[in-house]
């Protein structure tokens, strides 16, 4: 590639929501969603009924770091204002370091498990890459469905079912 500049495409995204219902405990399945197929992507918060998923960070600069920029450029702008207030019109500059957290846009997505009534709901909504888009839709497919429940026969009935209340029976 001799000549040719290099180019780094964003990956790209799409919108992604799924929900699924499962047999399996909700422990189980977040503990069993494996981020290792899916590369460069991490786990960024978990929780006891959810994982926050979004790409691998390549260097080291949040908001602590923004802040901090932001605070030593003003206090020198502060200092220098006792040479020439005219100093004070570069303030806005001090914003400057915000810039990169503001034009980051990683995508994150969220999968959640929550156990009701015997069975587990299980939703993914957010950003993916086609890569995490497909690991997820074969992840969620291979976990075992919901098996119904069988319907509830009446053991005892006690004649109060099928009784018709007298008018009479409310008045006293």
């Amino acid at each position: 590639m001799r000549g040719q500049a290099v180019i780094h495409k964003r990956t790209s995204t799409v919108p992604y929501q799924i929900a699924a219902r499962t047999s399996r405990p909700a422990q189980e399945v977040l503990a069993q969603f494996d981020l290792e197929r899916v590369p460069a992507m991490v786990v960024a918060e978990r929780g006891v009924h959810y994982l926050v998923i979004r790409p691998a960070r390549r260097f080291r600069y949040g908001a602590d770091l923004a802040a901090g920029f932001a605070i030593a450029i003003v206090l020198a702008l502060l200092i220098l204002t006792a040479v020439t207030p005219v100093v004070l019109v570069a303030l806005p500059v001090a914003f400057l370091p915000a810039l990169p957290l503001l034009l980051d846009h990683r995508p994150d997505l969220a999968l959640s498990a929550i156990e009701d009534d015997g069975e587990t709901r299980v939703t993914a909504h957010g950003q993916a890459s086609p890569d995490l888009a497909e690991y997820l839709d074969r992840y969620l497919e291979s976990l075992p469905p919901v098996e119904p429940a069988p319907p509830e026969t009446d053991a005892e009935d006690d004649g109060w079912a099928d009784a018709e209340m007298s008018e009479d029976f409310f008045s006293e």
